[in-house]
């Protein structure tokens, strides 16, 4: 496999795994992200490049359909590889991977290829122009729906509206008018004049490979003598397309039309036509996972349209649409506008529920601003809800990443020097001297600062106990450096629930009191099991400084006690 063909490889995978929106030029970068900010760790990396390994023999089956084995499936590949249909590699990723993974059959595989080739097939003879193609397919691991067969699926996704599969009627009006020769390229026209030949199951079949074929007009525009023995050429050609034009007395209007019925006819019984009545394509969505969330938003919370589409990956719009025709959905009163304002088009989805809205919020515990919103402080984000719902992990992420880095050699910089470069390249002198603060006043109390090993975004633990020792360690924060938004503290509540002393709920909740004495720090409770962040340029302040060092001194007090009682 040769460097560039390892990289649509690398991209193709990132696009299989939920990133539909990554460009290739952007490929080196979107791996960093993907690694960096998900802290991967050997066993990840290790994870990834086994399933790239598998996902290579698939896509040397694109490359070279000779290699594939099912007799059908490898007609399809190498139809769309004359094509030269690479755009269409995310979707014929996903029917190989579905099919190598059970879901798919051999059959349904090349029939959801047929209709691939079909929409191509028929937007070339319809004038459909292709600039939107990549984007449409690239779309299709996202979009693929959830609740139907594979092969049915992508049916009724590439009949989506907004996706431009023209029907039964579109390619026969444009069999008959539009110049077939003017749209496409060359080697495409070929395929499906080849596809129109091989219909008409000719019993010793034309061997396209070897044969010298050009197109060319039955009739020219201006007949000359030449035009007067075309017919006898065409008698004799092995095509049987031509043969019938041959066998034809006279070659007028009504003869031209009705031969452009006849391929049309056999177009459409070729290239299969899209579903009717399909609206806009969008991303798949989970409404259980929708309803799994809502269900357990704290006390005290609420979450946006558009937060709660952004975790799913859809539309405020469908989410909207979904929650108002669903009965009996959880919470769903406490999905707001961005604003934190009842939706205008809200409505309890059946009888059963009813009553005020904002009588309804203020028993869940939302607080109203003066101006009548939703306290944008109780707001759960996208990340917020993804916390929600994350499965539980024995290891953690102070553990597994932040273990007593060794020295540097001399000339190389230590991970406490990258962090403090990043934290400074985005906060001011002030905020970096206040955090070298707080990390001496830790180390007083013996605890130490593990850094996570990230080279694009690293991170910094205040940890007790020992390194490496799995169960053994704990840390109330992590500072990472702002990128760009400034340096943030993430107060880590869903790793301390699973964690002694702090099982215990009351423990979490006097920490989180004792936090929101900071100045300008304002955590809800319905953000105790979930991670959230605190700006690091609130420690330019002396006094929430010596706020922070007393609830520091006050955990690592409650640490030490546990067991004893």
């Amino acid at each position: 496999m040769s460097n560039e063909e390892l990289e649509q490889l690398m991209w193709l995978q990132l696009v299989l795994d939920g990133d539909d929106r990554v460009r290739r030029q952007d490929l080196y970068a979107a791996q960093q992200q993907r690694f960096e900010r998900g802290k991967a760790t050997e066993e990840d990396i290790e994870a990834y490049v086994r399933e790239l390994h598998r996902s290579a023999a698939l896509f040397s089956r694109l490359l070279h359909p000779e290699e594939e084995p099912d007799t059908s499936v490898r007609a399809q590949l190498h139809r769309l590889n004359t094509w030269q249909a690479q755009v269409t590699y995310p979707a014929l990723m996903l029917l190989l991977d579905r099919r190598e993974r059970g879901a798919l059959d051999s059959s349904g595989t090349a029939r959801a290829m047929s209709y691939i080739e079909s929409f191509l097939v028929r937007r070339m003879i319809c004038r459909v122009p292709p600039n939107n193609l990549n984007r449409i397919f690239q779309a299709v691991p996202g979009q693929l729906p959830l609740d139907v067969p594979v092969a049915d699926g992508l049916h009724q996704l590439l009949s989506a509206g907004n996706r431009f599969w023209p029907s039964d009627d579109e390619l026969r009006d444009k069999i008959r008018k539009a110049p077939f020769y003017q749209f496409g390229r060359p080697q495409q026209r070929k395929m499906v004049l080849q596809r129109l030949e091989e219909s008409y199951e000719h019993p010793e079949p034309v061997d396209f490979a070897a044969a010298q074929l050009t197109i060319e007009h039955v009739m020219p525009q201006s007949p000359g003598d030449e035009w007067l023995r075309k017919q006898g050429l065409l008698q004799g050609s092995h095509l049987e397309m031509n043969r019938r034009i041959a066998a034809t007395e006279r070659w007028g209007a009504k003869e031209i039309l009705a031969r452009a019925d006849e391929l049309a006819d056999r177009a459409v019984a070729l290239w299969p036509a899209p579903l009717r009545g399909v609206g806009r394509a969008e991303r798949s969505r989970d409404w259980h996972l929708a309803h799994q969330v809502l269900a357990a938003l704290p006390h005290g919370t609420w979450t946006s349209y558009g937060d709660l589409a952004a975790f799913l990956g859809s539309g405020a719009q469908a989410v909207g649409n979904h929650l108002a025709g669903t009965p009996g959905v959880a919470n769903a009163h406490r999905v707001l506008t961005s604003e934190g304002r009842v939706s205008e088009g809200f409505r309890w989805p059946s009888e059963d529920e009813g009553g005020d809205v904002r009588s309804r919020l203020t028993a869940d515990g939302i607080r109203f601003t003066v101006a009548g919103s939703a306290d944008p402080v109780q707001r759960l984000t996208a990340d917020d809800l993804a916390l929600l719902v994350a499965e539980d992990d024995d290891r953690t992420e102070g553990e597994d990443t932040a273990q007593r880095p060794p020295g540097g050699s001399q000339g190389e910089e230590t991970r406490a020097d990258r962090f403090f470069r990043q934290l400074a390249a985005d906060d001011s002198p002030e905020t970096v001297e206040a955090v070298r603060a707080l990390f001496a006043h830790w180390e007083k109390l013996g605890g130490w600062i593990g850094h996570g090993a990230g080279q694009v975004t690293t991170s910094a633990f205040l940890m007790l106990g020992e390194a490496g020792a799995p169960g053994r360690g704990i840390w109330p924060l992590t500072l990472y450096p702002g990128g760009g938004r400034g340096g943030t503290a993430e107060v880590v509540f869903q790793y301390l629930a699973a964690r002694e002393p702090f099982t215990d709920r009351a423990l979490r909740t006097e920490l989180l009191t004792r936090l929101n004495e900071l100045e300008g720090v304002d955590i809800p409770e319905g953000k105790l099991d979930l991670r959230p962040n605190i700006r690091l340029s609130a420690l330019e302040k002396n006094h929430n400084r010596e706020r922070l060092a007393e609830t520091l001194t006050w955990f690592r007090a409650r640490w030490e006690e546990r067991g004893t009682a």
